[in-house]
């Protein structure tokens, strides 16, 4: 590949005079007093990275030029207009962004001087000083934008003129662009990928701190050593084994197959050891409640991040949200508690994942119960450790199962410790496997004979769980599921956490790993062996049990859509071994090895290894929004308000509309109102297949068009049964009379 590039051989340009931001006001700010904040941003980080000196040098170069193309006279005058500064440029073209114009104030004297480095480096000069420029050219995304050379032509005629300087140079912003931004030239990609990540990750990190005035990482305040060893002592807990073993392995990768209650997250804990660290899990619910958990331990130290974790600040009430919400979003806190998708999603390379990838690699990721998200996410976190790994960054894979291909792909890598499984030595759980559907008379007497207990009853469906609820009326039973408005779904996971026997729920999958609960008897479809162990973790959580008749009741189902069906009808037949039997942990982990066992040619591991192979020959999301849909497999999410919760409570709602949109209150306050109206939401996907004539806008509310806020019709909606479409309904008034 030849590019030509013909340098200017001009003094600097005095960037003291020309504006980077607008912000702080009323005086703006300068490129030359942004650049040096970026300086600093970066210096602060580079004892935490594992680079040398002469690389630290680039980074220092690119982040001294990468705003230098602000200096265009468009960029200018529409910053000085914001400023209240009447002296304009005068310059008629068009306009082109900034970091596309920026290389043309590297001197010839600065690309020698760059190419001297990366020879020392042992790295091509020529290659890698194009690949210098791309960095610049890359630390804004324009999506779907091509460079116009002829303007960019325009524009540095201009400066040549106005600055009286000879500027003779061109470069193909399109050609570098598109050149290094090829995953598929797998050869070139692996070459540049751990400078790309050094480089623009350390320049996107600094950039961006600088910008919101905050310290790219922040320090611990006080000792975590001491705050642990507090929590223990309070707790009077005494450490396990594998507990301290954890603490000395801190400085590997540790793969911890462990009993639900026997203590992971005091294992986690205490494998950071202090050092920087990402605890991930898969449901909002479960990161609400780790963070409530790390921070009464850690205090102040502990920063919260999924999609709508500004909301969550709001609600707690919490001072500094603006502040917190920044440093949550540029990853600066020494402990994070997140979902998945905030971070493993940078496994799909969309613009700007150098980020995330820069700031893992000098950190600890924690992955807590990988087997309950899908094959294909559970694909892109596997892609996304080792990548993180090789960069530097250590992980812990923390389960209660383990399915035994991971353990395969895992085990091989370097510097990794895995435990021998830690098993409670005690058996909670006593199963009788039922040849019928759960919609029979079986059931009805399993609750009749257990009335007086908490009873949890787990359905494959929302309409299933609907329907028994129906059937149980008598029992005066609970339903939770997905589709209840956001107000109606938490008050109904805070009585589902709160419940005292006797009381019957009926649930679906969404009480499998999200919520802390424990009771007396479970009744369950069948799953697959992964989802049937968690729904038995709701039952005896932390008790043993040891009476003559079973306290877990599986019937038989069918997959649906939601389950292989080869692993689903391999669970049933390795169940039914266990009818009447009292099973220990142990017995679980044989249950996993014996139903993942030659898996190959089942949809499950199909899918695990289509999307693994995809990440790894180098698929793109070209946004984080697309990336974190690739990883959920959502193609379309919106909320919508069931009509008749919109037509009950359409003042409310359309006064909380006026206020988020009068731009006349503060911004926690803004947040405020902002939940409560998307308290009155569902969120749901395409896949529900809903008739777009039955999905109505809100009108006049940009707010609401922006974050898919919608009005659901020929619908029904209750605190008691939640969403019940007008098809669904007829269907299950159809078949009501099975029981």
């Amino acid at each position: 590949m030849m590019i030509l590039f013909v340098f200017c051989s001009v003094r600097r340009i005095l960037i003291d005079k020309f504006y980077a931001k607008s912000i702080p006001e009323p005086y703006g700010e300068t490129i030359e007093e942004h650049t040096n904040k970026v300086k600093n941003a970066f210096e602060s980080l580079k004892s935490l990275i594992n680079i040398d000196g002469i690389e630290a040098s680039i980074i220092e170069k690119i982040i001294e030029f990468h705003d230098y193309g602000k200096i265009n006279p468009v960029f200018q005058n529409n910053i000085r207009k914001r400023l209240n500064i009447k002296e304009y440029f005068n310059y008629k073209n068009g306009n082109i962004h900034h970091e596309w114009l920026s290389p043309a104030f590297i001197t010839e004297k600065e690309e020698l001087n760059i190419k001297e480095k990366l020879k020392k480096m042992n790295l091509d000069a020529d290659r890698f000083f194009n690949f210098f420029i791309f960095i610049i050219l890359s630390h804004h995304y324009r999506e779907n934008q091509i460079a116009d050379d002829d303007l960019i032509k325009e524009m540095i005629d201009w400066v040549r003129i106005y600055f009286k300087y000879e500027v003779d140079y061109f470069y193909n912003v399109n050609h570098l662009l598109s050149f290094y931004n090829n995953p598929e030239n797998k050869e070139m990609w692996n070459l540049f990928f751990p400078y790309r990540v050094n480089w623009l990750g350390a320049l996107l990190k600094s950039d961006y701190c600088a910008s919101a005035n905050i310290d790219p990482e922040q320090k611990y305040a006080g000792s975590y050593s001491l705050d642990f060893e507090s929590f223990i002592n309070e707790k009077k807990i005494k450490l396990r084994d594998f507990q301290i073993k954890a603490k000395e392995n801190s400085d590997k990768n540790i793969i911890l197959v462990a009993s639900t209650g026997i203590g992971k997250t005091e294992a986690a804990m205490n494998w950071i050891n202090g050092k920087k660290s990402f605890y991930l899990l898969g449901i909002r619910i479960a990161v609400n409640e780790m963070y409530k958990r790390f921070k009464n331990i850690f205090g102040v130290n502990v920063a919260l991040l999924y999609g709508e974790s500004s909301y969550f600040f709001a609600q707690q009430d919490e001072d500094d949200i603006k502040i917190k919400i920044e440093k949550s979003r540029k990853l600066s806190y020494p402990l994070t508690i997140a979902t998945a998708d905030q971070l493993v999603t940078a496994v799909f390379k969309y613009a700007g994942f150098e980020l995330t990838y820069f700031t893992c690699k000098y950190s600890k990721i924690i992955i807590d119960e990988i087997q309950s998200y899908s094959p294909s996410s559970i694909a892109a976190i596997v892609v996304f450790l080792k990548e993180i790994h090789r960069l530097g960054g250590k992980f812990m894979l923390m389960t209660a199962t383990l399915p035994t291909f991971l353990l395969d792909e895992l085990k091989d890598i370097n510097d990794t410790y895995i435990f021998e499984p830690q098993l409670l030595n005690i058996k909670r759980h006593k199963i009788s496997v039922i040849d019928q559907d759960i919609d029979s008379q079986v059931t009805l007497q399993i609750v009749e004979k257990f009335k007086n207990k908490k009873i949890l009853i787990i359905c494959n469906t929302i309409k299933k769980a609907q329907k028994l609820y129906n059937n149980f009326r008598d029992f005066d039973p609970d339903l939770i599921h997905s589709r209840f408005i956001m107000r109606d779904r938490q008050k109904k996971e805070e009585m589902i956490m709160k419940a005292r026997a006797p009381c019957i729920w009926i649930a679906t999958e969404i009480v499998e790993a999200s919520l802390d609960i424990d009771f007396d008897i479970l009744i369950t479809e069948n799953a697959t062996i992964e989802s049937l162990l968690q729904r038995a973790g709701r039952c005896y959580r932390r008790r043993e049990y040891n009476l003559k008749q079973a306290n877990i009741y599986i019937f038989k189902s069918e997959p649906y859509n939601i389950y292989d069906k080869t692993l689903f009808n391999r669970t049933w037949e390795v169940i039914k071994c266990y009818n009447d039997r009292l099973i220990s942990e142990n017995d679980k982990q044989n249950m996993i090895n014996k139903i993942f066992d030659n898996i190959q040619d089942t949809d499950y591991y199909k899918e695990y290894k289509n999307q693994k192979d995809l990440l790894e020959i180098g698929y793109r999301s070209l946004t984080k929004l697309e990336a974190q849909s690739d990883f959920r497999q959502i193609t379309y999410n919106c909320l919508i308000i069931p009509e008749s919760v919109f037509e009950e409570n359409k003042k409310n709602i359309e006064d909380l509309i006026v206020e988020i949109e009068s731009n006349d209150l503060n911004y926690k306050d803004i947040l405020k109102r902002q939940q409560e109206l998307l308290n009155f939401t569902i969120p749901i996907s395409i896949l529900w297949n809903l008739s777009v004539k039955n999905i109505v806008s809100i009108p006049d509310s940009k707010f609401c068009k922006h974050h898919f806020i919608k009005i659901l019709k020929d619908c029904e909606y209750s605190f008691e049964k939640g969403l019940v479409l007008l098809e669904d309904k007829q269907k299950s008034l159809e078949s009501s009379n099975i029981i």
